[in-house]
């Protein structure tokens, strides 16, 4: 899938949040923006089975190792709201290449994973206060491409792609520890083309400027996906640190 067709296909999932905060700007107040460019160096644990069979005997890949193989990493969250609601869009994007030689013959692969989640958000206590319970969907998008090289000018190339959509809920609470210092939590899960995905999430969070807007976040998230493609069906799970800076305007 290019890039044409997943921006297509992504469409509904943007939508869904910006909904809220379009109807919002409509009303006349300012509405309060927050980016936050995010990086996740997570770890991932893949396993294959068919028809409750294992095949693959579980695979996990460091983050070390996919470092090594990263092309490009897009990460970012993007949310806008006032009064008690707002509209939310984090996005993630993942290209990786690799070459595996064989003495007969050498194996190129690309892999390009998407992950979107649009939500919109309630805030009981009024927009920015500690809860908010949200819903939306998440869109999963996986490419591969594999070129097989049989010698010096025989190449045959091999593709798979599949997406997901899912709708999705969960919870936000922050933790005010002390006047510059939070901790920023939150838990969903989704349901729908996919077997199911959760994740959590626990962010420290320390706020900067003189007027105390912007943040550095640092801490830990933890996610897992289960897809199925015909009779295969693959488990996914993704742990690490995750760092950002959070812009509020």
């Amino acid at each position: 899938m290019n890039w044409i067709q997943r921006s297509v296909m992504a469409v509904p999932a943007l939508l869904v949040a910006f909904s809220a905060s379009s109807a919002l700007s409509q009303q006349g107040d300012s509405i309060n923006w927050s980016v936050t460019p995010y990086f996740w160096a997570s770890d991932t644990a893949l396993d294959l089975t068919v028809q409750d069979t294992e095949i693959n005997g579980g695979v996990e890949i460091p983050f070390s190792d996919l470092l090594d193989v990263l092309d490009t990493a897009i990460q970012i969250n993007v949310e806008g709201g006032k009064g008690n609601w707002s509209g939310f869009v984090d996005f993630t994007y993942l290209e990786t290449s690799d070459t595996i030689d064989r003495p007969l013959i050498n194996i190129a692969t690309n892999s390009k994973q998407t992950f979107i989640d649009a939500a919109v958000a309630f805030w009981p206590d009024g927009n920015g206060s500690q809860l908010s319970i949200f819903g939306g969907v998440r869109y999963s998008d996986f490419d591969e491409r594999y070129d097989f090289l049989l010698g010096a000018d025989s190449v045959v190339t091999r593709r798979s792609s599949a997406d997901y959509f899912d709708a999705l809920l969960g919870v936000r609470y922050r933790f005010d520890l002390s006047e510059r210092w939070g901790l920023l939590t939150r838990g969903d899960l989704s349901f729908g083309d996919s077997e199911g995905t959760w994740l959590v999430q626990g962010l420290f969070a320390y706020t900067v400027g003189k007027r105390q807007q912007n943040r550095i976040l640092f801490g830990y998230q933890y996610k897992e996906a289960e897809f199925q493609d015909g009779g295969l069906n693959s488990d996914f799970s993704y742990a690490g640190p995750m760092a950002g800076f959070n812009f509020r305007f």
